[in-house]
Parts: C-alpha cells; sequence; structure tokens
C-alpha cells in the first residue's frame, strides 16, 4: 500500500508504503496436514563477465611491459621475463574463480498442521533450510517454528501468534578491513592464472596476499559464522459490547539476536601480523508494541454503513552489542577465541534505546457499496529528534466511487466493475540513528597517559520530522469479468529529507544528521491481469505491471549542492544524480585515454586533472515493473515470471580495477579488457591502451564506468502437475502436486554493460558485487 489513505494510520512505519502480512490461520475441521518439500542446486547465473585465462594474462602484461618502454622491451623479452617472473612454463592455467566456487545444494522441508472446532482454531508450522552457497565453505541453515491460536466465544476472542527462527551462516568478511576475504575479490584482485593454487611441496602458496584457498582452509583457515535467532510474539484480547462497539489490545514482541564470530587465520594480512585474531560480535535489538484499539461499526438502514476506530500505541524499543577480541593464538588450527594468548583492543559494551508514541483516529463511510468516504489521523512523538521537533502530526483523506454500482452501469456486460478513487495526506519518516539528535562523548581518546574523551555526536534539538505530502488519483477496472486494469497517478512532496551530510571537522566528527530540504516524486502505476483463454480442458492468464516515476531535488535549506565522490544533491535535478567528469575514449593515434575538459564537452585532454565534472544522468529508472502467464492444462500447469527495468544508469566502481589498464600492478583481469585494450591493429576502441606502471589516470572515476541500468530477468519458470483426488483418495491424501522450478535464470542486459548483474542498490553503485546465481528445485506438495 502506496497512497496516503491507506499509509496515514500507520504513521511513521509508513514511510515507504506497507505491506500487510496475514499470517495463517487454522480453518474449522478435523486436523490437515500439509507437506513442502523442495530440493535442488544452486549456481552462478550466466553472465558476460569473465576475466582471462593465463596466456591472455601473460600476454597482456608483456605487452604492458613493451608499452612502459619499448626501448627496453621487446614483445619476446617481455614474456620471457612474465615468464620467469612468475615460474610459468606457459601451458599451466590456474582458474582461481573456478577454484573457490561450486555447486550449492539446496533443501527446504515445511510441514503445517491447522484445524479447530466451533470456538478454537489452530495453525502450527515447523521448517527446515539448508542452503549451499557458490563460494566455498558458505552456507546456511534455518530452522524454523510457527503456532497460532485463536479462541472465540459470545462476546471476545483471545489468541496469539509466535513465531521462531534460528539460522547458523557461514559466509566471507564483508567489512572494509576484510575485504579480501571475500574469495571472489582475492581471486581477482590479489591472484593471476599464473599464480599456482599450491607450492611444490604441497603447501598454500602464500607468496600471494589473500590466498582464498588457504584463507578459506576448513581447518586453519579464516572463520565467519554468524548465529541468529529470531523470536515474534503477538497476543491479542478483544471484547465486543455489542452496538458494534468492540474493544481489542494486542502485544507485538520481536527480538532479533546475533552471536558473530570472525577469525582472521595466518593465512589473512590481518591476522598473520597478530598470529591470529579472533572477535566475538553479540547483539540484540527488542522491539515491542501495544496497541489498543476502539471500534465501532455500525449500519443504519442497511443503506450507510459507518466504521470509527480510536487508538493508541507505544513503541518500545532496546538495542545492546558487545565485542570483544584476542590474538597471539598458539597453533594453526586453534581458532576459538578461548585460545587466544593476549586480548585486542578494548572490550565494549554498548545500549541504545528508542521510543515512539501515537495516538490515532481513523473513519470511513460508505453509502449501499457506491460511494466511499475515509478520514483518518496519527500523531506520532519519537526520542530519535530533538527536543524542539519530536512530534508529528499526519492525516489523510480519501474517498472512491463505484460506478459500475449505478443504475446506468449495472446491468451492463463490459465494465463489470468501474471505480474512481482519490486520497491526498501525509506520512512522516523517523528511520534514522536512534541518537542522532542527542550529543554523546566517547571514552578511550587519551592523550600523554591521561584519560581523555572526544565528541561522539552533536545535540541536535532542531533535528525533526521528514514528511511527506502524497496525492494519487486511482482508476479500477474490470472488463467481461475477466480483465482487471488498475491505474494510479500520484504526486509525493517530501519536505524535511533526512540526510547525513559532513560537516566541519572542527567539531571532530565527520557527518550529522541534518534536516536539507525539499523533494518530488510523480508518476504513474499501471497493472493489468487477467484471462487470455478459458475452455473446458484449458486456463491462460497473463499480468503485466509498471511504474513510471520522475524524481527531483526541489529545495535544499542553504541552496548549496552537497557533492560527494561521483554523485551531487542539487536543487532541479534527481536525488540520485551522477556527477563526475566524463569520458571522452581513446585517441586512437597513441591509445591514450580521454576526457571532456569542460562542461560544455567541446574540448579534450589526457589530464584528468584539467577537467570538470559533469551532470551524467540519474540511477533511477524511467520505468519498471515485471510481467508474467499462467496456463493450466487439465492437471498440468505452467508458470513464467519476468521483470525489467528501464532506463538509469549503474556506477561499477569496482571496474576501476578489473578494466584498469596497467595501473592497478599484477590483477586478473577482465576478458573485455584483454579484447578491447588499444594495439596498433585496434585503434578505434574505449579501452586505453595497457600500460605497465601505467600513470595516465585511465581508473579514475568517470563515466567510463557508467553503464545503462536496463534489463530483462527471466525471474522465474516452473511446471507443475497435480495428481487426480480419485487417485489420492486410495492411499489417504487429500492433494498432492510435483513440480520443477528454475529461479533467476537469465538477464539480458543493456549493450554497454561490463559486469554480474546490473539490478543493484537504489543509489546505482556497483562495487565487488557477488555474482548472481539461480536456482533449479524439484518439489512435491502433499496434503492429508
Amino acid at each position: 500500500m502506496k497512497d496516503a489513505n491507506a499509509t496515514a494510520i500507520y504513521g511513521s512505519r509508513a514511510a515507504n508504503g506497507v505491506i500487510v502480512i496475514t499470517t495463517k490461520k487454522g480453518q474449522e475441521g478435523a486436523m490437515h496436514i500439509d507437506l513442502d518439500i523442495k530440493q535442488g542446486f544452486t549456481n552462478i547465473a550466466p553472465n558476460n563477465f569473465s576475466f582471462c585465462n593465463a596466456q591472455q594474462t601473460a600476454d597482456l602484461f608483456a605487452r604492458g611491459l613493451v608499452n612502459s618502454d619499448p626501448e627496453k622491451y621487446t614483445y619476446e623479452s617481455a614474456m620471457a621475463k612474465i615468464k620467469s617472473d612468475y615460474n610459468w612454463d606457459g601451458t599451466q592455467n590456474y582458474d582461481w574463480l573456478d577454484a573457490i566456487t561450486r555447486t550449492g545444494y539446496y533443501q527446504d522441508y515445511n510441514i503445517s498442521f491447522s484445524g479447530g472446532n466451533g470456538k478454537t482454531r489452530y495453525y502450527a508450522s515447523l521448517g527446515y533450510l539448508n542452503q549451499e552457497g557458490v563460494a566455498i565453505n558458505s552456507d546456511m541453515k534455518r530452522y524454523s517454528a510457527r503456532l497460532n491460536l485463536e479462541t472465540s466465544y459470545k462476546w471476545f476472542n483471545f489468541g496469539f501468534n509466535t513465531s521462531f527462527a534460528l539460522a547458523d551462516m557461514d559466509a566471507f568478511s564483508q567489512s572494509t578491513g576484510g575485504s579480501y576475504s571475500n574469495p571472489f575479490v582475492s581471486a581477482t584482485l590479489k591472484a593471476t592464472p599464473l599464480d599456482p593454487f599450491y607450492n611444490e611441496d604441497g603447501s598454500y602458496n602464500t607468496s600471494i596476499s589473500y590466498n582464498p584457498l588457504a584463507v578459506y582452509d576448513k581447518e586453519a583457515g579464516d572463520i565467519y559464522n554468524t548465529k541468529t535467532t529470531t523470536i515474534n510474539l503477538n497476543p491479542y484480547f478483544a471484547i465486543n459490547f455489542g452496538k458494534g462497539f468492540i474493544l481489542k489490545t494486542s502485544l507485538g514482541i520481536n527480538s532479533y539476536g546475533t552471536r558473530q564470530y570472525d577469525f582472521w587465520s595466518w593465512y589473512n594480512n590481518q591476522g598473520a601480523s597478530d598470529n591470529g585474531r579472533g572477535t566475538q560480535y553479540n547483539s540484540n535489538t527488542t522491539t515491542i508494541t501495544w496497541t489498543n484499539t476502539l471500534n465501532w461499526l455500525y449500519t443504519f438502514n442497511e443503506k450507510h454503513n459507518v466504521s470509527v476506530m480510536l487508538g493508541q500505541e507505544a513503541q518500545w524499543k532496546n538495542y545492546w552489542n558487545e565485542e570483544y577480541a584476542g590474538i597471539n593464538f598458539p597453533l594453526m588450527g586453534y581458532r576459538e577465541l578461548n585460545m587466544a594468548g593476549s586480548s585486542y583492543g578494548i572490550p565494549s559494551y554498548k545500549t541504545r534505546k528508542a521510543r515512539l508514541a501515537s495516538f490515532f483516529l481513523n473513519t470511513s463511510y460508505d453509502y449501499q457499496g457506491k460511494y466511499y468516504g475515509q478520514v483518518s489521523y496519527r500523531r506520532d512523538g519519537s526520542s530519535v529528534f530533538g527536543n524542539n521537533n519530536r512530534w508529528g502530526n499526519f492525516w489523510s483523506v480519501g474517498g472512491k466511487w463505484r460506478i459500475s454500482e449505478e443504475e446506468f452501469l449495472k446491468d451492463n456486460d463490459v465494465f463489470t466493475n468501474l471505480a474512481i478513487r482519490a486520497s491526498y495526506g501525509t506520512v512522516g519518516n523517523q528511520d534514522i540513528d536512534w541518537y542522532a539528535s542527542r550529543g554523546f562523548y566517547k571514552a578511550g581518546y587519551n592523550y600523554n597517559n591521561e584519560p581523555g574523551i572526544a565528541p561522539e555526536s552533536l545535540n541536535l534539538p532542531d533535528l525533526g520530522w521528514e514528511t511527506s505530502k502524497k496525492l494519487n488519483i486511482g482508476l479500477d477496472i474490470t472488463l467481461i469479468r475477466k480483465w482487471n486494469l488498475t491505474v494510479d497517478f500520484y504526486n509525493e512532496a517530501t519536505s524535511d529529507m533526512l540526510f547525513e551530510l559532513p560537516i566541519s571537522k572542527v567539531t571532530g566528527l565527520d557527518k550529522v544528521y541534518q534536516n536539507i530540504g525539499s523533494m518530488r516524486n510523480r508518476g504513474v502505476e499501471i497493472g493489468l491481469n487477467g484471462t487470455i483463454l478459458q475452455t473446458k480442458g484449458w486456463t491462460w492468464t497473463a499480468y503485466a505491471n509498471v511504474t513510471f516515476n520522475q524524481n527531483r531535488v526541489t529545495e535544499l535549506s542553504d541552496g548549496k549542492p552537497v557533492e560527494e565522490t561521483y554523485t551531487i544533491i542539487q536543487e532541479g535535478y534527481p536525488l540520485r544524480q551522477f556527477y563526475m567528469v566524463e569520458y571522452a575514449g581513446v585517441d586512437p593515434d597513441t591509445g591514450n585515454p580521454l576526457w571532456y575538459k569542460n562542461a560544455t564537452g567541446d574540448e579534450t585532454t589526457t589530464n584528468w586533472n584539467e577537467c570538470a565534472k559533469r551532470y551524467l544522468g540519474s540511477a533511477d529508472p524511467k520505468a519498471y515493473g515485471g510481467f508474467g502467464t499462467r496456463l493450466q492444462w487439465k492437471n498440468f500447469d505452467f508458470s513464467a515470471d519476468f521483470n525489467y527495468r528501464l532506463g538509469g544508469k549503474v556506477y561499477a566502481s569496482s571496474n576501476r580495477f578489473y578494466l584498469s589498464a596497467g595501473s592497478q600492478g599484477n590483477i586478473t583481469p577482465a576478458t573485455y579488457l584483454y579484447e578491447n585494450a588499444w594495439t596498433e591493429e585496434n585503434r578505434y576502441t574505449d579501452v586505453p591502451k595497457y600500460v605497465y606502471g601505467n600513470t595516465s589516470g585511465e581508473n579514475n572515476h568517470s563515466s567510463r564506468f557508467l553503464y545503462s541500468g536496463n534489463f530483462l530477468r527471466v525471474k522465474n519458470l516452473q511446471l507443475g502437475y497435480t495428481l487426480p483426488k480419485h487417485l489420492l483418495k486410495k492411499i489417504l491424501i487429500d492433494n498432492m502436486r510435483i513440480y520443477i522450478s528454475a529461479d533467476n535464470i537469465y538477464t539480458f542486459k543493456a549493450k554497454d554493460f561490463v559486469g554480474y548483474d546490473p539490478e543493484t542498490y537504489t543509489n546505482g553503485l556497483i562495487a565487488f558485487q557477488y555474482p548472481s546465481t539461480r536456482t533449479f528445485l524439484a518439489g512435491i506438495t502433499l496434503g492429508f
């Protein structure tokens, strides 16, 4: 739900829209058992991003030496040097990516029990998931359980929904300090196909740092293990006073705890200097939400339906985390923290709290199912804001007219449903650091053996709510009882935007949150679904949806643009506007990179430092959505789902390394670099001449690594068969379906895109991306 009428009642929790999740409930009757079993495998999805083999790498390196000093090297002498430096005989090929990847096994088992009598209904389920990653030694196991119970009497009902999940995951480090522990990074940036996996004696080759096979050795390598525990408990109680009055109270308790242990081994540069370093991180976030509502539902003269809800809500959030570390482990293979010979750093323990108080009113009215009206109001007070701006008021008004219920359309066979909707209202956003407005000091800044403290955050008494005013006009049409069309026009104006921005270093801080200005989003959402064909044996349905959105920053508090490395926030431009030096290609005579020198683009230069930045497009797509189809013939069924994005840019900052024309040293070059680098025979290209120790600035931030974000993804294909019920009755089974499916099968990308996958974060940044994976499954569902 995105329109103001639907989201205003949720207050700040609806800042990014609302997804209403309805948990399964038991149905009256005998116990029913459902069993769902899925098994399959996962591998890396096809992509156009590949890396050079040993022969290509040696050839490129040799050319780079010649280009760096043609008087010193001939191609033959350069190749001889490469062979000598790498002890390479010209035949071996070490495919590091192949060595650290695999086909991962997938298992997912779920069983549920449901039933009830006239007063009590229940639903219970158990689940187990075992998923191996495509990288070696990466996997996840998850155990889950759920119990929902509801009891109803004449004048009251009560119940509870509970769920529990325990996950155990082994993965690789994605932190800044441990980025080379990511095997996909170390296998390409720290090793080449000329470097052997092992030494002649069978030990790991440690002449390259972060040998991924060594770092992920089962017995003596790194450990990146995270255990999470999620507990949800939601008891509720309602009293029916009659005359349409219902009082309900509900309590929502969510606890999310993590236990993470990271061990940097002797094969990891950070760990080697400490004789192994182990760090334990523990944390927990508990959210308690208490909601009380009084509802009144009444019908006058069998025509006028009125609903009024008055409510109060309180939310408590509590967070704590602790961290402690040890170094000097006695022997390789002894990696448990209690084996550390000494502690590392100062153990830390932090707590944080946030509170939200809310009061709300919602009223709705409809007349004979034709005319609908709704008004809502909510007042939220949040502890994350400064003392002067903690409270926000949010409201909405809306209405709907079902034209198809009017006499002049009621009996027609074309427009079986026709309605227009409109709503306008406000929604608040408080999604920032819980202590963003509070001034704190942090200990540990000692000087001359004297203890000291320094500012950790500033007191910001005027920091307040980000508010969005939403206008939505919608149209719902059902044609000949087969096709459903939904069209929504929207305009969202956001003011007092919350951003973390740089401030003067004099404060001792880098960034603080500020209310900096205003932004507008406007566009249209269109959805269509319906039945193409329906006969005695066939049913064919299809759906499609598309969103067109235009984003603009309309005002900044001081009028000054906020410039970052390759983006800018500026009035009159999209929020995610790319702003960098524009790449002009390669000088065909020299192979040197060229950039546009000035903002008008009428002069080029080989000196990147002389260039002015230019506005080079936005990360926002012009359109995005999905489509699919369902086909059923007798007991067979087939479905296909696709999603897409049109327009918008993505910036692959990691290609500054993978496509570097020699400035990054000896790393595994991308095949695109090898095949397209400038040579005397390939003068008209967009990739500069490969030069060993290149100092041209060819891999500086520029539009050379800015690509189209267009894609079309084959998201899912599934084929199933439902066994006839008359056969199942003989073996006491109510229903049974078997199926095979494939997820993320293939992605069609823009011709200019170089990388694993153009789908990335909303800011359009791609940085050392984990390759997309595809999953093939076979499953069976049973009902008893």
